[in-house]
């Protein structure tokens, strides 16, 4: 979900989907999702591997939503395997915010 439009051609090539960025003066500000919570750190630490400099001020916050369910039926027993009870499966999405602030010269 990038916002092109209201950052014209300043975001890089290549740059992800699921990733948004703003920048005014000292401060960039990221957005990143995932399905995953291992995704989200990934990104996250790609980000901040590239983009944050020795000096930065660092803030972040993190949500985690529900974002739909599956069910399992219960499975019928056999001669060689034991019946299975049913249950739901919570899918989530997970998103943060991360505000990188440049060093105070």
């Amino acid at each position: 979900m990038s916002d092109d439009a209201a950052h014209g051609d300043d975001l890089p090539a290549g740059w992800p989907d699921d990733v948004i960025l703003g920048q005014e003066g000292a401060v960039r500000v990221f957005w990143l999702q995932s399905e995953s919570m291992q995704g989200l750190v990934d990104r996250l630490a790609l980000i901040l591997s590239e983009h944050m400099a020795a000096g930065d001020e660092l803030h972040v916050t993190y949500n985690a939503m529900q974002a739909g369910w599956q069910e399992h039926p219960p499975r019928r027993g056999s001669v060689l395997r034991s019946p299975e009870d049913g249950w739901t499966e919570l899918r989530f999405e997970y998103s943060t915010f991360v505000i990188l602030r440049g060093a105070r010269q």
